[in-house]
């Protein structure tokens, strides 16, 4: 795992977890080492960094924001004092820099065996460190030739190594980028995530030499684009561009497909005024959003509180949650809303009747409001009556509703207060209707609470007060519950759902419940999102598909009838 977790990931698939990639890669070819993935955590300097104080850098240059972002960061202070020298091509010791400096320079370990890497060099400490991360083995035995320029092809193998090495299921679209060459899934990953187009149409141009101008673009876009992804409500769908903007479809009835009115959408519309995003989350019948400046904004029903303005008035467009900043993670329930922020703690807001809010009480809040006690936290996810947060450390801990179990403490008792779930080394977590799951570092799921449809996956119907193992599955990246059904991402772009399907929101082509995993008729997915009654996908060709309960609209297909033979389907206006 990277020191620092800086760099913008390749498998949105809400919370990832780690994969093991090798290569056999010829001499001069970088050698991706395994590794693990992390969220990203937003960096408002990313769209408003400070000046970067270079005399060559042009106000307007296609890299000028990228330099000033690098400046800001502490990844480069230029080659002279005032220059930036854009037009410079990259050495490989500097791109160790470059690559070292993104991770906060981390003391490095070992050695690293080059002879031609001298004692005191200023790339010295940065190369020893890409050998230790197993991002480079040099460019023949003994050598690592510092001095050579960097080609597209090896910078996208030195990106595509740094950041985790996850082979991308989809295809490049360029003539120039051999199937079997050493920087062909790199430079498919670097297309999948938005950093790249190539030089021309269908042309990467992999043998050309990268510029510091260049160099800058490529690094602030592993970073600082945004990851496409859809979240399904109730009866609506959103979904996060690259560009930063969210659109949403289905039902409206209470304005949270945020579009300014309560009009039924039945193909995705842009949410009014919204920019800067990068995560998405909805409920039963709102939507919120965490902005680049980690604050957030919340749109639709309000009659609880959740929008948390203050007030119970619903808002057809995104409105301030009052209070609340330096947010890393939200989660949109039925009635609620959870966050969790950058020290650690959380805060709920909306309805408390079962103690959902974690405040240790029952009443319900129009404002955030501290989770009693709750530390460590890194990830939320609400479901309708409770609540959990993955923690740091790889632990769980959910409070509030409990009468299917759903905190998972091995009673049925209502939780208003955090409560350890005796569970480690967990890396996704997802909150449903009345159920809990959870994958862990191994790939192997466990969920507990109600399991009338099947919802837990064990191949039964029987209720769970404490996890459960799902059966049969193995290499999960990601899960995301529902309703009445459940899901989980895999890091070779298939996925898996379980429980109820009478409305075919398993997308398997049938409305045969299932109570173990069943493959989705999907394949690309890069994630996945579990609503009420229907799965939305968000592929890797950053196309929308969505199955399942259309009623209102929320499969995106321009309809709201339902698919006598349930597949995904593409989303309408994306």
């Amino acid at each position: 795992m990277r020191s620092s977790g800086v760099f913008r990931l390749a498998a949105a698939l809400l919370v990832g977890l780690g994969v093991v990639v090798s290569l056999s890669t010829p001499a001069g070819a970088e050698v991706p080492p395994p590794n693990s993935l992390d969220a990203p955590t937003p960096d408002t300097s990313c769209v408003t960094p400070a000046p970067h104080g270079f005399s060559d850098v042009p106000s307007g240059a296609y890299y000028s924001k990228a330099v000033a972002w690098l400046v800001g960061k502490g990844i480069t202070s230029g080659t002279v004092p005032g220059k930036y020298s854009p037009d410079q091509p990259v050495t490989r010791g500097q791109m160790a820099m470059f690559l070292w400096n993104m991770e906060d320079s981390p003391v490095p370990v070992g050695s690293h065996g080059f002879s031609d890497v001298p004692a005191g060099s200023y790339y010295e400490d940065a190369v020893t460190w890409l050998v230790a991360e197993g991002i480079t083995s040099g460019t023949a035995p003994g050598k690592f030739s510092p001095s050579n320029v960097v080609t597209r092809g090896q910078m996208a193998t030195f990106l595509w190594a740094a950041a985790g090495s996850f082979v991308v299921p989809a295809p490049h679209g360029f003539s120039d980028v051999p199937a079997g060459s050493y920087f062909q899934r790199a430079v498919t990953w670097l297309v999948a995530e938005g950093i790249t187009s190539g030089t021309s149409p269908g042309k990467f141009s992999p043998s050309n030499v990268v510029t510091r101008g260049q160099m800058a673009t490529f690094l602030w876009g592993s970073v600082c684009l945004p990851e496409p992804m859809v979240a399904a409500g109730g009866f609506h769908s959103c979904a996060l561009k690259l560009d930063g903007t969210v659109a949403c479809w289905g039902d409206n009835e209470t304005g949270q497909v945020g579009d300014g009115t309560t009009t039924l959408r039945p193909t995705a519309v842009p949410v009014s005024g919204l920019s800067e995003v990068t995560s998405i989350t909805t409920g039963n019948d709102h939507s919120c959003a965490l902005k680049l400046n980690r604050t957030v904004v919340c749109w639709g029903n309000n009659s609880f509180g959740q929008l948390g303005d203050g007030s119970t008035i619903s808002m057809p467009i995104p409105t301030s949650v009052s209070g609340l900043t330096d947010v890393v993670s939200i989660s949109a329930a039925f009635y609620h809303t959870c966050a969790v922020k950058q020290n650690g703690t959380a805060a709920c807001w909306g309805r408390n009747i079962d103690g959902q809010l974690g405040d240790g009480s029952t009443t319900g809040r129009l404002t955030a409001t501290a989770v009693s006690g709750l530390t460590g936290a890194a990830k939320v996810s609400a479901g309708s009556s409770h609540s959990c947060v993955l923690k740091m450390d790889g632990s769980v801990t959910c409070w509030g509703g409990n009468s299917a179990g759903q905190v998972g403490d091995g009673s049925t008792t209502k939780r208003p207060v955090p409560t350890p779930v005796g569970m480690t080394g967990v890396t996704s977590l997802a909150a449903g209707v009345s159920h809990t799951c959870a994958v862990k570092s191994s790939g192997t799921a466990l969920c507990w609470g109600s399991n009338y449809n099947g919802q837990l996956g064990d191949g039964t119907n029987t209720n769970r007060l404490t996890p459960t193992p799902v059966g049969g599955l193995v290499k999960a990246a990601s899960i995301t519950a529902g309703g009445q059904h459940t899901c989980v991402g895999k890091r070779d772009g298939t996925s898996l759902c379980w429980g109820g399907n009478g409305l075919g929101q398993l997308g398997n082509g049938s409305t045969t419940a299932r109570l173990t995993p069943f493959p989705v008729s999907l394949s690309g997915a890069r994630g996945i999102s579990v609503g009420r009654y229907h799965t939305c996908a968000v592929k890797y060709d950053r196309t929308v598909a969505c199955w399942g309960d259309n009623r209102r609209g929320a499969l995106g297909n321009g309809t709201t009838t339902d698919d006598p033979t349930p597949n995904p389907a593409p989303v309408l206006g994306l």
